[in-house]
């Protein structure tokens, strides 16, 4: 019989000092892999230090279905949330736009129709914000309140999909999307400033396999 005294289990706080010192050890690269498996908010909450800040900036996060649990804007505090991960987490992959809500707007583009008088005292927001993502993969635009034409939410050459709804006072044409040369699927629909001719999509005829226009009055062709 062995009359050994066993020895004490690790207490808690034992345990977590292993773990934390792990962790220190950790590049800013290694933690990077490890965000991937994240939810971008996780990532978020875990910038702890420096080089968990520097790794979540490395941090590729890959697109998920766009009904669970999305980085979406739909108001302004979700607006500011974006906003941050403009830069602190930059490689983002998949993005949701939408209305921000009663008192808020989004920021003119190039050739601007009039707002209404009821406009004039709305807080501004600057989606420009989001050209910072330049890894985008997945854009989605659903009833965003944004006047004018605005290049720059044609501009991400990574993009596979792009799904733009009931985007009234939004202008934009098919030629704009040749700044998207990797597009997979286009989803158009309710859109009365979406402009010019199918035929102007050709240069993407390698790439597009689904196309998608519904109810956009003024786009021609087929």
């Amino acid at each position: 019989m062995n009359s050994s005294t066993p020895s004490a289990p690790e207490s808690t706080n034992d345990m977590i000092l292993t773990d934390d010192e792990t962790a220190e050890e950790l590049s800013a690269d290694e933690v990077a892999i490890i965000f991937g498996f994240l939810s971008p908010y996780d990532i978020m909450r875990a910038r702890v230090c420096t080089t968990w800040r520097d790794a979540a900036k490395k941090t590729l996060v890959p697109p998920v279905d766009p009904f669970d649990l999305p980085v979406e804007i739909h108001d302004a505090r979700s607006y500011n949330a974006i906003r941050v991960m403009s830069t602190a987490l930059p490689n983002l992959e998949q993005l949701m736009i939408s209305k921000l809500g009663s008192g808020h707007v989004y920021s003119d583009g190039d050739d601007p129709e009039e707002w209404d008088i009821d406009h004039i005292n709305y807080i501004i927001h600057d989606i420009n914000i989001i050209s910072s993502f330049r890894k985008l993969r997945r854009l989605y635009l659903y009833k965003v309140e944004m006047h004018g034409r605005n290049l720059g939410l044609f501009e991400f050459p990574l993009l596979r999909v792009l799904s733009i709804r009931y985007c009234h006072n939004l202008k934009f044409d098919l030629d704009m999307l040749l700044g998207l040369p990797l597009l997979e699927d286009l989803y158009c629909s309710d859109n009365e400033q979406f402009t010019g001719n199918i035929s102007s999509l050709s240069p993407l005829k390698n790439t597009l396999e689904k196309v998608c226009i519904q109810k956009c009055r003024n786009i021609s062709g087929n």
